[in-house]
């Protein structure tokens, strides 16, 4: 029996001693907390990359030029970057990205977005403290200004916004600068033209004309470009541009002529709070699942009042070839120049609209749906046509069921981080049928602090018996150690974490990690939706559960068996085999595994086709490669019927 000794201290000089360490845990427990910060980096795909890396290499003009009216509201793929026709882009090369969530209620759908990020989603300059500069610049292509004169009353115009949903400019310190390209050929041709200083919290539009008068820009040489002054440091200071445009008699701001287009995307069709579910656990209770109405927000533009003269909704299923299903609700009237959100509600009476287009016989476990909404011949309700663009006046939305749950849309808008050792946070699930948790997605985002090197411990926890609707006890504990992986080439950014072992699961779970040192392990965080409140708990050492505060969801995905495979019985979790180490795991092409048993192990894709059988494996070590990089699912069968499975990921 260990033994404890006191050592001889008075006794005020003990009183006092416990007095200051109460103090400083409590200190401690103060200062823990839940953070919410700005982007710093953004995952940018490897392919896009190189796409721009090879697009600089032309140098300028490397488009044809343009003739008026220049119009571009961001909602079809305009940038040089973009997969798109020549004819459809109206920019040189440049790190600036075309978003549609960051704003706060554009014009219309889609931005263009400038901050501190580099064309791979790397602040311009990341060491020196408060780093500051010109950041993004996006330059039109050449426009035909050479026939033109003063008269003409050519001008461009924008909508801008600084910050929206994102971190914005500060005032007095950043600002947003329009330049003019002249016919000058020795020296910098450029010529400042108009700038505007930054906007805290601004959910705003504002509207931009600028008179082109100078007879120095009228050449076919001529072109714009917006800058941005301000921090280096990642993602903040940013600006939203949208409809931009350059034509002649231009003197009013686009958009004010009939338009009717739409602001944001949808996030989900499922009911809340999903946005992703898997397909074996949708269709047992479609009605359940599948939202009875779906907001889409609109906006008029206009003198008068414009009316939708026909709408609809169109779902297809892409993965796999399929039929095609058509809805078409009644068209809404929306006054001018407003905002309004139009439902499309009880759009299929059975919900056979997913249903029917999946047929199990020739397809696997995952579905994957394009859900356009469109407004066709949209014009004034006073006869007059639509003299706007019209690529914003349909949207598509991706739906998946894979083998996750999720209540994110997939893009982080800001991140999320416990500012305190030992802090752990947990999200929870209501699994909606028995079945087998495999790992979890956990999107990491290296903003402001680069944890790259701090560690953490994945947690699965059950609900509290005595008080419902908060974590309990762990169902079953993880021991291995992790590092967060802030450059997951794949999957939109999001990194699987495997559990040691397949853990049977049902009802309310709850899926997260605690980290094990004082250094923040941030978390994205999509501000498009909100289940944050109903389902993130947190919770440092020595103090309880606490709900979280901020508004979002955080981007944590728990990957379940979901019908790839006969799942666990959740009633017998003694079938559960003991599942071999795969190494290297990550790996470039070749997979290894030690075997003690005689064993027959089936290997999986992530779309749930088999790609290896492999029957009656001795003990012993044991090796599979392949070319194709992804997620493989190894299932293997012992002799007598125990199972295990693991999960190994190629690296490129």
């Amino acid at each position: 029996m260990e033994k404890s000794f006191v050592y001889p201290i008075e006794a005020h000089l003990q009183a006092a001693f416990m007095t200051l360490m109460c103090a400083c845990l409590c200190s401690n427990a103060l200062l823990a907390q839940e953070v919410e910060l700005d982007l710093r980096y953004v995952f940018v795909p490897e392919l896009e990359v190189r796409a721009m890396e090879m697009s600089r290499g032309g140098g300028e003009a490397l488009l044809p030029p343009l003739g008026l009216p220049f119009v571009d509201d961001f909602a079809w793929p305009s940038l040089y970057n973009e997969d798109a026709p020549v004819n459809a882009k109206r920019w040189e090369p440049s790190p600036v990205r075309r978003t549609t969530t960051l704003a706060f209620q554009s014009p219309s759908i889609g931005c263009a977005t400038l901050d501190g990020m580099d064309a791979s989603g790397n602040p311009y300059q990341l060491n020196p403290t408060n780093a500051i500069g010109y950041a993004d610049t996006l330059t039109s292509r050449r426009l035909l200004l050479g026939g033109n004169v003063p008269s003409d009353s050519v001008a461009l115009s924008f909508w801008y916004q600084s910050g929206g949903l994102a971190n914005g400019a500060d005032a007095d310190e950043d600002s947003l600068i329009v330049e003019f390209r002249t016919s000058i050929t020795d020296g910098n041709p450029w010529r400042w033209v108009w700038s505007t200083e930054g906007i805290d919290n601004d959910t705003e539009f504002h509207s931009v004309v600028i008179p082109i008068t100078g007879t120095e820009y009228f050449h076919n040489e001529f072109q714009f470009r917006m800058r941005n002054y301000g921090a280096l440091e990642g993602n903040v200071d940013t600006w939203h541009l949208d409809f931009v445009r350059v034509a002649e008699d231009g003197m009013v701001a686009a958009p004010l002529f009939e338009e009717v287009a739409f602001v944001t995307p949808p996030t989900s069709f499922l009911r809340y709070p999903w946005t992703a579910m898997p397909w074996s656990h949708f269709v047992d209770s479609t009605e359940s699942y599948t939202a009875s109405s779906v907001p889409t927000l609109h906006r008029s533009f206009g003198e008068s009042t414009n009316s939708q003269e026909s709408i609809g909704l169109t779902v297809q299923r892409v993965d796999v070839e399929g039929n095609v299903n058509n809805y078409a609700p009644p068209p809404g009237e929306i006054p001018n120049n407003s905002v309004q959100d139009l439902f499309v509600t009880d759009y299929i009476d059975d919900l056979a609209i997913f249903t029917s287009l999946f047929n199990p016989a020739v397809s696997d476990s995952f579905a994957t749906f394009h859900v356009s909404l469109w407004e066709d011949e949209v014009g004034g309700a006073n006869g007059t046509a639509q003299t706007g663009v019209t690529d914003n006046d349909s949207i598509i939305h991706v739906q998946t069921f894979k083998d996750y749950y999720a209540y994110d849309d997939g893009t982080a808008e800001k991140a999320y981080a416990l500012d305190g050792q030992g802090g752990e946070l947990v999200v929870g699930f209501d699994i909606q049928k028995a079945d087998t948790l495999d790992g979890v997605w956990i999107h990491f985002t290296p903003f402001y602090d680069d944890a790259s090197g701090e560690t953490y411990t994945l947690k699965i926890r059950e609900e509290d018996e005595e008080v419902p609707g908060q974590p309990g006890g762990e169902i079953v504990s993880q021991f291995t150690i992790h590092e967060p992986d802030y450059y997951a080439n794949g999957y939109d950014g999001f990194t699987y974490i495997p559990f040691e072992t397949p853990i049977p699961v049902s009802g309310r779970i709850y899926v997260g990690f605690v980290q094990q040192g004082e250094e923040r392990i941030n978390i994205g965080l999509d501000k498009s939706t909100n289940t944050n409140p109903d389902h993130l708990w947190y919770k440092f050492p020595n103090t309880p559960w606490l709900q979280s505060g901020i508004e979002g969801s955080l981007m944590i995905r728990p990957v379940l068996r979901a019908g790839k495979e006969v799942a666990v019985n959740v009633g017998e979790p003694s079938q559960i085999a003991q599942a071999p180490i795969l190494f290297p795991n990550p790996g470039m092409s070749v997979c290894h595994w030690t075997l003690e048993r005689i064993t027959s192990v089936r290997i999986y894709d992530m779309n749930g086709r088999l790609v290896a059988d492999l029957p009656r494996l001795a003990p012993g070590i044991h090796r599979w490669s392949t070319e194709i990089s992804g997620i493989y699912l190894l299932l293997g069968t012992e002799t007598d019927g125990e199972t295990w499975t693991q999960r190994w990921i190629a690296r490129p």
